[in-house]
């Protein structure tokens, strides 16, 4: 690996602060334009320097635009080769890397579907039995507000009759998902979530794997990610 610029040149004290600490949970309070991503980026160095391999670093944020920033930006400052081993990705992207490789705890081939929001809207019409893009749409936040909240149908509790009726079409929705080897977009976080609270060998597996997790613009988080 080429020799790193100084992790901790130009950064003022807070940040100087916040990328050397490297024990435990630190959360980084700053306003737009003060250079959070900055210490995200010089704190990608500083653990490749404390001896963590770059495999085992990943930066999480929201979009793949912010993501392929960061990568450029951690790239000059460690070199091409340990950037290309650093995990960079969003959210969504993550959980499709897990699930790729350890789907088949959950009945998924390696080779799932990702379903876009045409596709999931046309499966929750021929689930519901219905022509009406309106309702069809209103059934697709509904499940989707429960799937962020770690709710299959199952453990859904309805509170109104509409509510009901969307339950039992999520219910045949999931059932068509699972026919078709297909996910969601909600699935890329909610089944990465299920699989790791229940399966303690792929929990340890991935905790060994992804040593230190940091998270850009963590205010933005739903409780599942």
């Amino acid at each position: 690996m080429p020799a790193m610029a100084d992790p901790v040149a130009r950064l003022n004290p807070a940040q100087h602060a916040a990328v050397n600490h490297l024990r435990g949970p630190c959360l980084v309070i700053a306003g737009a334009g003060s250079g959070k991503t900055r210490v995200i980026v010089h704190k990608i160095a500083r653990l490749l320097d404390a001896g963590y391999a770059p495999s085992q670093v990943a930066a999480i944020t929201f979009t793949n635009k912010a993501a392929a920033e960061m990568r450029e930006r951690a790239r000059a400052l460690v070199g091409p080769r340990a950037a290309k081993e650093l995990v960079v990705s969003t959210f969504h992207a993550l959980g499709v890397r897990l699930l790729r490789a350890e789907g088949e705890h959950l009945g998924l081939k390696p080779q799932f579907s990702i379903l876009d929001a045409d596709d999931v809207l046309g499966l929750l019409k021929d689930a519901g039995g219905t022509t009406d893009v309106g309702l069809a749409r209103r059934w697709q936040a509904l499940i989707s507000g429960w799937k962020n909240l770690g709710r299959r149908a199952d453990t859904v509790e309805p509170g109104n009759d509409d509510e009901a009726v969307a339950q039992r079409v999520m219910q045949r929705y999931e059932e068509r998902l699972a026919a078709y080897q297909a996910v969601d977009f909600d699935d890329l976080i909610g089944l990465p979530c299920a699989l790791l609270a229940r399966d303690a060998d792929v929990r340890a597996r991935w905790q060994d794997r992804l040593r230190y997790l940091l998270v850009d613009e963590v205010q933005d988080t739903n409780p599942l990610q």
